[in-house]
């Protein structure tokens, strides 16, 4: 069976989106994805589920604090 990560951006124009992708075979820490702005939201953190799926907050470099505590909770 497959992994799956499931990340969130948090901060930035897609602040909150979610994306589902087959988990590649890179380090977490290696992972970015580029906002539409173009700036790496980077892996800020992970959490692995029972439903063989990996959860990771991305971060955007200009993130707020009230964004990414919002985001943790979730």
């Amino acid at each position: 069976m497959e992994t799956i990560i499931e990340y969130v951006i948090v901060g930035g124009p897609q602040h909150g989106l979610t994306c589902r992708h087959p988990l590649p075979s890179l380090p977490a820490e290696a992972i970015a994805i580029a906002s539409g702005d173009g700036e790496l939201c980077r892996a800020a953190a992970r959490r692995h589920t029972r439903e063989l799926a990996t959860r990771m907050l991305l971060l955007h470099p200009r993130a707020t604090g009230e964004q990414i505590r919002t985001m943790l909770a979730a």
